[in-house]
């Protein structure tokens, strides 16, 4: 890039300023530049729907045989994993873990098949199974005997992640044998409120 064209960009730049369509980092810049609390002492909490499931909705699991969708984004407050609690817990019965793409602990590359073994091995977990690999939606089968389907990962609200369309394959099975699914709602790091870059042409949606 030479001399010239970096003068011309740096002019219009001042001509035609676009505070008007200002970026999310540059609000939030002028937020904590104009606050009384610093951007390193204010904290917020926030509690997500794991949280409040297991501090004041339990009822919605007691006593319930209980298939679970989950990866290593699944952690209460305190960074345990969902399926840890729910083991923890006297009256809740976690029969299997079924797992989007990259698999349970986030071990597996973009696009990479994921299998899991019968056995849980050493990791003391009920039955684990892949649904980005030979399977992509349960069977019947998988979900004999479930009371409650459990759907708790952490998305990033980008659409070319893959977990709503297992969300969505993952309902169609539900749906089929009268089995309720529970969403557990966690915050979206990309707000709708705010968009920046090009948006989705709705010829090529999916």
């Amino acid at each position: 890039m030479n001399k010239r064209l970096i003068i011309i960009l740096s002019t219009l730049s001042i001509l035609y300023p676009q505070d008007n369509k200002r970026s999310i980092h540059h609000q939030e810049s002028v937020y904590f530049k104009n606050s009384t609390s610093s951007l390193r002492t204010e904290k917020i909490n926030v509690k997500t729907g794991l949280d409040i499931l297991l501090d004041r909705k339990n009822y919605f699991i007691d006593s319930k045989n209980i298939a679970l969708v989950t990866n290593q984004t699944g952690v209460d407050k305190e960074g345990v994993p969902n399926y840890r609690r729910f083991l923890d817990l006297e009256n809740v019965h976690l029969k299997v873990i079924f797992t989007p793409e990259h698999g349970l602990f986030g071990e597996a590359e973009n696009g990479e098949k994921v299998e899991y073994k019968e056995a849980a091995d050493s990791r003391e977990l009920p039955k684990i199974i892949s649904l980005y690999g030979s399977v992509r939606k349960p069977s019947d089968e998988m979900l004999s005997n479930i009371d409650l389907i459990i759907y708790d990962i952490q998305d990033i609200g980008s659409r070319f992640y893959t977990y709503i369309s297992t969300l969505g394959l993952v309902m169609e099975a539900a749906a089929k044998l009268g089995i309720p699914l529970l969403v557990l709602d966690r915050p979206n790091p990309i707000r709708n409120d705010i968009l920046e870059g090009p948006s989705l042409n709705l010829k090529y949606q999916s």
